[in-house]
């Protein structure tokens, strides 16, 4: 038997946040389940593995959530500018009105909300207070009769309704970064990878020296699943890498809308 075990190596810098916590969660679960004296692996070491690993998978849940919250955010954002092209496209138009007094109130809303017509440019952490200042016009006495007369309480009020709840959801997101006080996943990472080596060590360590009760054949029917758990990590990498460049490819390639005929 080689004195030397061969550990396959993974470049794990590389994975996506799933695809690392996947990795080491199987490689933690196979050392976990086996036996630590006849592998060398002290059950401090597995417990620290352990517990990085599941650092990991909450903070996979935590940006989950948080995506679920921007999604929430960007929806309102979206409705806020529909609104926003809904009423300023109404002022622009009707200007044209072949009611003299609907044109000339369109006009005077027109060079009122002129240099709000970028608002839809700005963004989402800005969009709110610029969409209040807006509304805050609006209402002041004379704009707000020019508003009614040409139909657009309505519209105005579901902005107000619109913007107040992407308020709303913007603050708590904030709140709830401020409470979970966590690390991000790239300060975990390294933690769980120098976690990962040490064990990687160890065994090894313990196969050269093969010391009582260190047992090698245990140890090479260990390596033989975390190189498993290895070649799988890399080809669903390669896999995933093969996916992203074919539809950067895709994208580049010229439609026939592109070059009409």
């Amino acid at each position: 038997m080689k004195r030397v075990i061969e550990i396959e190596k993974l470049g794990q810098y590389r994975l996506d946040n799933s695809l690392h916590t996947w990795f080491h969660d199987k490689v933690c679960e196979r050392i976990g389940t086996a036996d630590g004296e006849k592998i060398g692996v002290p059950q401090t070491m597995v417990e620290e593995y352990r517990a990085c690993v599941d650092e990991e998978f909450e903070m996979l849940k935590e940006v989950s959530g948080e995506e679920n919250e921007t999604k929430a955010i960007l929806k309102k954002d979206a409705e806020c500018d529909r609104l926003l092209s809904f009423i300023l496209g109404v002022i622009r138009i009707m200007r044209l009105s072949p009611r003299q007094e609907v044109a000339e109130d369109a006009q005077h809303l027109y060079v009122l909300t002129h240099d709000k017509k970028r608002i839809q440019s700005e963004g989402i952490g800005r969009k709110p207070a610029r969409i209040d200042s807006l509304l805050n016009d609006l209402k002041k006495p004379e704009p707000a009769a020019m508003i009614t007369r040409l139909g657009l309480d309505e519209a105005v009020g579901l902005l107000k309704q619109a913007n107040e709840d992407a308020s709303r959801l913007q603050r708590e997101r904030s709140n709830l970064r401020v409470r979970r006080k966590r690390p991000s996943m790239t300060q975990i990472r390294p933690k769980t990878d120098e976690v990962y080596h040490e064990v990687i060590l160890q065994l090894q360590y313990a196969y050269k020296n093969n010391v009582p009760p260190i047992d090698r054949e245990a140890i090479a029917e260990l390596v033989r699943h975390l190189n498993e758990h290895t070649a799988h990590a890399r080809m669903t990498y390669k896999k995933s890498l093969a996916q992203r460049r074919a539809r950067r490819k895709q994208k580049s390639v010229p439609t026939d809308a592109d070059n009409p005929v």
